[in-house]
């Protein structure tokens, strides 16, 4: 054999003028075919492809080798043995070897490996073997290793062996190539769909985060054209959030054929501004609803604007909450207030009513003074009555509950209205509910309950005929007491405010909203709830629903 480079060498279809050189390349092609339809990187398709090149070149020694930067893998076969060997991690000396010469300048070599002279570089697995040749596997610029065969004496000088070994060589770099191609791509694949999991994984945990939002939260464009929308917002609407994307946000969102007025989403979109605003509407049970509105930038790889995200924050609960502390502050300042006050007017009060019940009973009847000291008496009951209140609505009371016939609290405190129940001409009728079961109750303060609902239904009677209806029955586990009256009645837009402390619905100097925001919280502590139902010019109805004991 004589050297020769590879890019002479016999390619695939090599032209051959000699019947032997046909019948081989058949027999090779017959022996090879099964083989690269494999895979070449593994070792058992490995042990096959060189003990066919053994067998066809009838040598004593064959192998291939495959390289990787500076080491490489070698796979022998003794056909004397008929063993194979195995050999990874070689080191391999590119300055020094002469198979990694001809490897590395892509030339076919035939060896003679001298034994007097000291084995170079990879031809040292090689040393009982003096004949050799290198075939080296080479595509698309790149060394992929050698086929190699070795043999005790010379090989024949005929260029047959040296091309179907030739031949071989690139039909096996070919292979190993497309196997190495294909594991590069797998492993491509593979990181892909990991990534590909991950971005599903982040997405759909994003998605839960951006649904499970407790506020409101969706993302527009410059041209309000809304991208996303959570379960929040979307809920408000009645639609699901696919449905909206797409929309403007005025239109889906907010009904309107144009950008709403107040909007600052602009701001945003133009000058990456945040922003905030509030929001008032109605909901579908007509209650005034209060949202802040804010605006974020999201920013794209060179820092421009191109969407924003807005969140919109329920905070009626919250305005509620401020005006009740409002209010607990302006009750707490009271209290200090209607104690020192008590102190102040309760003694002479307290006079004044004990003086004007002597004088009445001194005064006869007939007499035109009696009425004018009874209604001295009547004004101090009434101031103390006031005072009264409001100390009860600024402190906390300590309440004695028992066994409570609640029927036997209202004729109690009705002892006390008959006279001027009388002197209105005002016609009361009741009705008691037999066998009423009993409540757990402080009869004193539901005796109170009831002199101001029925106080209150007095005073809002302006006519000859007043009537008031007072009815009492069980339903369930609850106990009903239900006060109705035929008077002027409460306008709605004052009906939601009666029970917040010193609103009323009376003439200056009548009425010093006490009354009732007293009795809600009175019923309230013993587990019950007030209701009122009015209509001007027709009269108010409360009902008053205590828990069966």
């Amino acid at each position: 054999m004589v050297g020769r480079n590879n890019t002479d060498s016999g390619q695939t279809g090599h032209p051959a003028v000699e019947t032997g050189l046909f019948s081989r390349v058949w027999a090779v092609l017959s022996s090879l075919s099964a083989i690269n339809q494999q895979d070449l990187l593994a070792e058992d398709v490995q042990e096959k492809l060189v003990s066919t090149i053994s067998q066809i070149f009838q040598v004593q020694v064959s192998g291939l080798m495959l390289v990787q930067d500076h080491t490489a893998t070698i796979s022998l076969y003794y056909a004397e043995t008929k063993q194979f060997a195995h050999y990874d991690r070689v080191d391999l000396t590119w300055e020094e070897g002469i198979i990694e010469k001809a490897i590395l300048t892509r030339t076919s070599l035939a060896i003679s490996n001298d034994p007097v002279t000291p084995n170079n570089g990879l031809l040292g697995y090689f040393a009982e073997m003096p004949f050799g040749y290198c075939a080296p596997l080479w595509t698309e610029e790149r060394a992929l290793g050698a086929i190699l065969v070795f043999n005790p004496t010379p090989f024949p000088t005929s260029g047959e062996d040296e091309s179907m070994l030739e031949w071989i060589a690139n039909q096996t770099a070919e292979n190993i190539h497309h196997q190495l191609t294909v594991r590069v791509l797998k492993a491509a694949a593979g990181s892909l769909r990991i990534s590909r999991d991950q971005l599903l994984h982040s997405r759909n945990v994003l998605r839960a985060l951006f649904d499970s939002f407790p506020d409101g939260l969706y993302i527009i464009d410059h041209q309000y054209q809304l991208t996303a929308v959570n379960m929040q917002r979307a809920r408000r609407t009645g639609r699901h959030p696919n449905m909206l994307v797409g929309g403007r946000c005025y239109q889906t969102l907010f009904n309107r054929q144009a950008p709403c007025p107040e909007c600052r989403v602009l701001d945003t979109l133009n000058n990456g501004e945040t922003s905030t605003r509030t929001y008032r509407d109605k909901d579908v049970e007509g209650e005034i609803m209060e949202w802040e509105i804010y605006t974020y930038p999201i920013l794209d790889s060179e820092s421009q604007v191109v969407q924003a995200i807005v969140l919109e924050q329920d905070v009626t609960e919250k305005r509620r909450l401020e005006l009740t502390l409002a209010q607990s502050e302006k009750l707490a300042a009271m209290g200090q207030w209607a104690a020192s006050l008590a102190h102040e007017i309760n003694n002479p009060l307290t006079a004044i009513i004990a003086n004007a019940q002597l004088l009445k009973r001194e005064i006869p009847p007939e007499d035109d003074k009696h009425e004018l000291v009874d209604l001295i008496a009547r004004a101090g009951e009434r101031a103390n009555h006031v005072v009264r209140n409001m100390l009860d609505l600024a402190r906390k009371e300590e309440y004695m509950f028992g066994p409570t016939d609640i029927n036997q609290t209202i004729r109690r405190s009705l002892e006390f209205l008959q006279h001027e129940l009388a002197a209105r001409s005002i016609h009361l009728f009741l009705e008691f509910g037999e066998d009423l079961p009993l409540v757990n109750a402080s009869p004193d303060h539901l005796q109170g309950v009831w002199l101001n609902v029925l106080t209150n239904a007095m005073d809002s009677i302006d006519r000859v005929s007043g009537e008031i209806q007072l009815n009492t029955f069980a339903r369930e586990n609850e106990v009903y007491v239900v006060v109705e009256d035929n008077g002027q009645g409460i306008p709605p837009e004052r009906l939601a405010h009666i029970f917040e402390p010193f609103y009323t619905t009376k003439a200056p100097g009548q009425g010093t909203g006490l009354g009732l925001p007293v009795c809600q919280r009175i019923i309230k502590q013993h587990g019950g709830r007030i209701l009122v139902e009015s209509q001007p010019g027709k009269g108010t109805k409360f009902t008053v629903i205590l828990p069966r004991a």
